[in-house]
C-alpha cells in the first residue's frame, strides 16, 4: 500500500492561517479593553477592598500600604500594592506586589502567598489555647534581659488561652496598649495538614487600618478598646466577600475567613517596633504565653 507524503507546504500553510487568526483575535481583544473601560465601570474597587485586604492578612511580614489599580480591563484587573518587610530597622526601600483577577475571576499574586522569613516563624508557633508555659517565658525573659532595652522589635506576644474581646479590652488597660499601626490581632493561627484539601491555610492577621484606603465611615474609638473596633470592621469586611471570591493564592478561602470572623477571638498579637521593655512587661502577665522575637534594631533617630 502507499503512503502518500504529507504536504508540508499546504500544513505550514494552515498553521500560519490559524496563528495569524489567532494573534488577530488577542489583537481586538486588546484593542476592545483599552476602548471598553471608557464606557464601562469595571469593579476594580472591590478587587482592591477583597484581595488587596486578603493580601494585607495573608503577609502581615510585609507593611503593604496603599495601592492603586490599572482601572479594570475586559481581559483582567491588576491592583498594585506598595510594600516592604516589616523589620525593626529603619526602612530598606519598598517595592511593587501585583494582584491579578482575570476575565473569569481567578487570581494571581506570586509573591503575596502568605509570611517569610523570621515573623512568617514567629506566627507559625502560635497555636490554639497552649496553656501557660513558664520555662518558655523565662527563656525568652532571659534573653531579653541581656539585651539593651530601648531596642525596638517586631515580635508576636503569644497567649495562653484566646482572648475574647472583652479580656482583651481589659489587657490592654492594664499594660496601656493603645494599638493603631504597630498592633495586629491574629484572628486565626495558621493550619496545615497533608491529608486535608487544601492542606494549608495561613494565620487571619487583622489591623484596624487594613481596609484604610476604601471609602467608609471614620473608625473613632478610645485607645485601650480598639479591640472592639478591630473585630467589627474585621466582620464588616468578611461580610463584603463571596464564596466565589478566590482567595487561593493567599492560602487563604471564605469559610476559613468567615469562622475566624464569627469566633472572633485573639490567639497572639504581631507588634511592631516596640520597645523591648514594653514586651519585657508582658511576660509577667500570666495571660501570655511567650514572647516570639522576630527582629531587633536600634531606633538611630534616638541616637545622639
Amino acid at each position: 500500500m502507499n503512503v502518500r507524503e504529507p504536504d508540508w507546504a499546504y500544513v505550514a500553510r494552515s498553521l500560519a492561517k490559524v496563528l495569524a487568526v489567532t494573534v488577530a483575535l488577542l489583537l481586538a481583544l486588546s484593542a476592545i479593553d483599552r476602548v471598553l473601560w471608557l464606557f464601562i465601570d469595571f469593579d476594580d474597587e472591590r478587587t482592591a477592598l477583597v484581595y488587596g485586604t486578603a493580601a494585607r492578612v495573608a503577609n502581615p511580614d510585609k507593611r503593604l500600604s496603599h495601592g492603586h489599580s490599572d482601572g479594570g480591563r475586559v481581559l483582567g484587573t491588576t491592583y498594585t500594592l506598595w510594600g516592604e518587610p516589616r523589620r525593626a530597622g529603619p526602612s530598606e526601600g519598598g517595592t511593587e506586589y501585583e494582584i491579578v483577577e482575570n476575565l473569569f475571576g481567578a487570581v494571581r499574586a506570586p509573591s503575596l502567598d502568605g509570611p517569610s522569613g523570621s515573623l512568617g516563624e514567629a506566627i507559625a508557633y502560635v497555636d490554639v489555647d497552649p496553656g501557660v508555659d513558664r520555662e518558655r517565658a523565662e527563656k525568652v525573659r532571659k534573653t531579653i534581659d541581656g539585651l539593651p532595652q530601648t531596642l525596638d522589635a517586631v515580635a508576636v506576644v503569644e497567649f495562653a488561652h484566646s482572648m475574647t474581646t472583652e479580656r482583651l479590652v481589659s489587657f490592654n488597660r492594664r499594660h496601656r496598649i493603645c494599638g493603631g499601626a504597630d498592633v495586629s490581632y491574629i484572628y486565626s493561627p495558621s493550619f496545615y495538614d497533608d491529608s486535608s484539601d487544601p492542606a494549608s491555610f495561613n494565620a487571619v492577621v487583622w489591623n484596624r487600618g487594613m481596609t484604610q484606603e476604601r471609602s467608609r465611615p471614620a473608625l473613632s474609638y478610645q485607645c485601650e478598646t480598639e479591640p472592639e473596633v478591630a473585630l467589627a470592621e474585621f466582620r464588616r469586611w468578611v461580610g463584603l466577600l463571596d464564596e466565589g471570591d478566590d482567595f487561593s493564592e493567599f492560602e487563604l478561602d471564605y469559610g476559613w475567613l468567615a469562622g475566624a470572623a464569627e469566633e472572633g477571638v485573639v490567639h497572639g498579637l504581631v507588634v511592631d517596633r516596640w520597645k523591648l521593655a514594653d514586651l519585657r512587661e508582658l511576660l509577667d502577665d500570666p495571660e501570655v504565653r511567650t514572647v516570639h522575637l522576630a527582629d531587633v534594631a536600634f531606633d538611630l533617630g534616638e541616637i545622639g
